[in-house]
C-alpha cells in the first residue's frame, strides 16, 4: 500500500479533533520544508477551496436552539397576556417561528446539495426542526386550530435565487415532508461524492431518522417525502409541488430503476418517485444505493419488530430490483418463522403473512405448536389463516376443528359478557318464566308485559351516579374504598380507552373493556361459509347457543335486553354482539322451515320443563314451525335456503 493511501486510512480513522491537531502538528509544518512551487500548489488549492465555501450558510445549531426557545417563551407569555388583554399575538407569533424553521431548511439544502459538506452537522439540525416543530405543535397556547391549519409555503432556492422545489400545504404538522425531501438530497449526494467513512455513516442516520419518525419515513424519504400511493391532488394534505428544473443538472441519463414498474425511463424530467428531477446523472444513479440502503435497514427492523404493513413497504421496494414476491418470501420468511413464537404479535403478524401469501404448510405448522399465543383482538389474522389453510385438502378437516372452536369461544365470550349484564338470568324462577314466555305466540296478550317484567328482574343493577369517593379513588389510580366496589358500574366512565380508537398502546384495555365479539363472531361465521363443509358446523353451534341462551328464540326477548343495555354506552359492543349473534341464529334456523304446505301442527311445549328442554321442541313463529336441530324430532325433507 502506498503510504498516501496507508495515511488517508489512518486519518479517516481518527477523530475530528485528532484530525485538526494533526494537520496542525505534522502536515502545516511540511509545507516551510517542501519546495516552493509544491507549497504554493497547496496554498492555491486551500484558497480555492475557501473561495467555495466562504458563501456557505452557517448552520449554527446553539443559535438556532436559543432563537425558537425565546419565540416559544414568547408564545408563553402573549397566551397568559390574552386572559388580561383579550388580545393576541399568537398567529403573528407562530407564522414568525415556523417562517424561521423554513429559512433554516433552505440553508440546510444549501450546504449539502450545492456545497456538499456538513453532512453530519446537517443530518443533527434537520432531527432538531422536526423537534422545534413538534415543540411548537405541543405548546401550551390554547388549541392547535393555528398551528393545524396555517397555509405554508417553502420554497428551495440555490443562491442565485433559483428556485428549485416548491411545496404548498395546510398544517405545519406537514413539515416532515419537506424534511425527508431534503433528507433524500442529502442522502444521495453523500453516496455520490462522500468520503468512505461518511457513507459508513448513513445506516446509522438512517435508523435516527426511523427513531424520530417511525419505519414508514424511511419508505416515504425515498419518494422525495410523499408516500407511495400519494395523488398530487390529494385533499387530505393538499400538496401541491411546483418543480422548477435546473438547467445546470440538466444532463440526460438512461434510468433502468426508477420506475417501480421496471420500464426505462430516459426523460430527465420524469415524474417518477425514486429520483428527483433536480439531480445529475450522478446523483441519480446515486439513489439505488439509497435503496438498497434503505432497504436493508427496513429488512433488519423486520427481524425483531415484523408488522404485515412492514412486510409490504419491503415489497414494494424490492419490485424496483426485479425481486418478485416468491424471492421476497425465500428471503424474509425464514426469519419470521424463527421468530413468530417469541411474542403474541410475532405470531399474529406471522399467521397474517403467511396468510397473505398462500404459505399453508407454514400456517399449518403455526397453528399446530403454538395457537395459545393467539389472543382474542387476533382473530382477523386467525380467520384469515384458517380459510387459507382450508384451501389444501389435507388441512381441510384441522382447519373445520378450528372454526367449531372459536366459534364456540366467541359464544362462550358473548354468553359471559351476558351473565355479567343480566346476572339474575340463571336464576331458576326466571329461567321458569323465561320458558313459559317463550311458550307463547308472539302476539299474545300479555306477553309484552312479561317480557318487561323479566328483564327488570335479570338486568343487573346500577347506579345512576359514580360516589364521590369513588371517582376520586379511580382518578387517583387506587382501588375502590371497601362497600363501593358497586358504586363503578364502568371501568372506563371517562371514556379514556376511546379517546384514541387507533392507539395500539390501549389494545389490551379495549379487549378487556370493549371487546370486538361481533367482528369476531362474523368473521368466524363467514369463515365457515367460505370452507367447504362448514355450513354443518355453522348449524351445529346454532344447536349450542340455542341451548345455553334460549332467549334468542325470541326476538322481542332480544330487543328488550339490547334496549336495556344501550342506556349504558359501556355495553353498546354487547348490544352489537347481541344483534350479531340473533341475526346469525334467525338465518340458520330458517334452514329448518317447513314448507307451509307440510307443517305439522305446533307442539306446544309443557312449561314446566327446564329451559334447556323448551329449547329442543318446535316453537310457532307468525305461522311457521321451527325445530332445533338437536330436536328429537327429524329435520325437514325440504330445507329452505337462506334468502335475506
Amino acid at each position: 500500500m502506498a503510504s498516501s493511501a496507508k495515511f488517508l486510512q489512518l486519518y479517516e480513522s481518527l477523530p475530528v479533533d485528532a484530525q485538526h491537531a494533526l494537520v496542525e502538528s505534522s502536515l502545516a509544518p511540511l509545507l516551510d520544508v517542501v519546495s516552493k512551487e509544491k507549497s504554493n500548489r497547496t496554498l492555491a488549492s486551500a484558497a480555492r477551496m475557501h473561495k467555495r465555501y466562504v458563501s456557505m450558510p452557517s448552520l449554527n445549531l446553539k443559535a438556532k436552539k436559543l432563537e425558537i426557545a425565546s419565540l416559544l417563551d414568547e408564545l408563553a407569555r402573549d397566551h397568559k397576556h390574552s386572559y388580561v388583554k383579550e388580545k393576541s399575538r399568537k398567529e403573528e407569533l407562530l407564522a414568525e417561528v415556523i417562517e424561521s424553521v423554513i429559512d433554516w431548511l433552505n440553508d440546510i439544502w444549501r450546504v449539502v446539495y450545492e456545497y456538499g459538506t456538513n453532512f453530519s452537522k446537517a443530518h443533527a439540525c434537520l432531527l432538531y426542526v422536526s423537534q422545534a416543530v413538534e415543540q411548537i405543535g405541543n405548546a401550551r397556547v390554547g388549541c392547535k386550530c393555528s398551528f393545524m391549519n396555517m397555509y405554508i409555503s417553502v420554497k428551495i432556492r440555490r443562491s442565485s435565487g433559483k428556485v428549485v422545489k416548491s411545496f404548498h400545504f395546510t398544517g405545519a404538522h406537514n413539515l416532515q415532508r419537506v424534511m425527508l425531501w431534503i433528507w433524500r438530497d442529502l442522502f444521495v449526494v453523500m453516496l455520490a461524492d462522500g468520503t468512505k467513512r461518511q457513507k459508513s455513516a448513513i445506516p446509522d442516520m438512517l435508523d435516527d431518522i426511523r427513531a424520530e419518525f417511525c419505519w414508514n419515513a424511511l419508505e416515504r424519504l425515498l419518494y422525495g417525502g410523499k408516500k407511495p400511493d400519494d395523488d398530487e391532488d390529494d385533499d387530505d394534505f393538499d400538496f401541491d409541488d411546483n418543480i422548477d428544473y435546473d438547467d445546470d443538472y440538466s444532463e440526460d441519463y438512461t434510468d433502468t430503476d426508477g420506475n417501480s414498474d421496471g420500464t426505462a425511463c430516459s426523460d430527465a424530467r420524469c415524474p417518477c418517485g425514486f429520483h428527483a428531477c433536480h439531480w445529475s446523472s450522478k446523483f441519480n444513479d446515486a439513489r439505488i444505493s439509497l435503496r438498497n440502503l434503505i432497504r436493508t435497514s427496513l429488512i433488519s427492523l423486520f427481524a425483531t419488530m415484523p408488522s404485515p404493513i412492514l412486510f409490504a413497504s419491503i415489497g414494494d421496494i424490492s419490485e424496483a430490483d426485479g425481486t418478485d414476491e416468491d424471492d421476497l418470501c425465500e428471503e424474509l420468511l425464514p426469519t419470521l418463522m424463527r421468530i413468530a413464537t417469541c411474542s403474541p404479535e410475532n405470531f399474529a403478524t406471522a399467521l397474517h403473512i403467511c396468510a397473505l401469501h398462500s404459505h399453508t404448510d407454514n400456517i399449518n405448522t403455526l397453528l399446530a405448536s403454538h395457537s395459545h399465543l393467539l389472543r382474542p383482538r387476533d382473530a382477523p389474522a386467525h380467520q384469515l389463516a384458517t380459510i387459507i389453510l382450508a384451501t389444501q385438502s389435507s388441512y381441510q378437516l384441522n382447519a373445520l376443528r378450528i372454526v367449531e372452536k372459536e366459534l364456540l369461544d366467541t359464544v362462550h365470550a358473548i354468553r359471559a359478557a351476558v351473565r355479567s349484564a343480566f346476572c339474575h338470568i340463571d336464576v331458576q324462577a326466571n329461567k321458569t318464566e323465561l320458558t313459559e314466555i317463550m311458550a307463547l305466540r308472539l302476539e299474545a296478550l300479555g306477553r309484552r308485559g312479561r317480557i318487561d317484567r323479566w328483564v327488570g328482574a335479570v338486568v343487573s343493577p346500577t347506579s345512576e351516579t359514580a360516589h364521590p369517593m369513588a371517582l376520586a379513588a379511580l382518578m387517583m389510580g387506587l382501588p375502590l374504598p371497601p362497600g363501593m366496589e358497586g358504586a363503578m358500574d364502568d371501568a372506563d366512565p371517562l371514556g379514556y380507552i376511546d379517546i384514541d380508537i387507533h392507539d395500539p398502546d390501549l389494545d389490551d384495555l379495549r379487549e378487556d373493556f370493549r371487546p370486538n365479539l361481533k367482528a369476531r363472531l362474523e368473521g368466524w361465521i363467514e369463515a365457515g361459509r367460505t370452507i367447504k363443509g362448514g355450513m354443518s358446523v355453522l348449524l351445529k353451534m346454532y344447536a349450542v347457543i340455542i341451548e345455553i341462551m334460549p332467549f334468542l328464540g325470541a326476538p322481542d326477548i332480544v330487543n328488550e335486553m339490547t334496549g336495556r343495555l344501550s342506556e349504558n354506552p359501556s355495553k353498546v359492543f354487547l348490544c352489537d354482539a347481541l344483534d350479531a349473534l340473533w341475526d346469525f341464529c334467525r338465518q340458520q334456523r330458517r334452514k329448518f322451515a317447513r314448507p307451509k304446505n307440510k307443517q305439522k301442527p305446533p307442539y306446544a311445549p309443557n312449561t314446566s320443563q327446564p329451559s334447556s328442554q323448551s329449547s329442543n321442541l318446535s316453537s310457532n313463529s307468525g305461522g311457521v314451525t321451527f325445530i332445533a336441530i338437536n330436536s328429537s324430532q327429524s329435520c325437514p325433507g325440504g330445507v329452505v335456503d337462506d334468502v335475506d
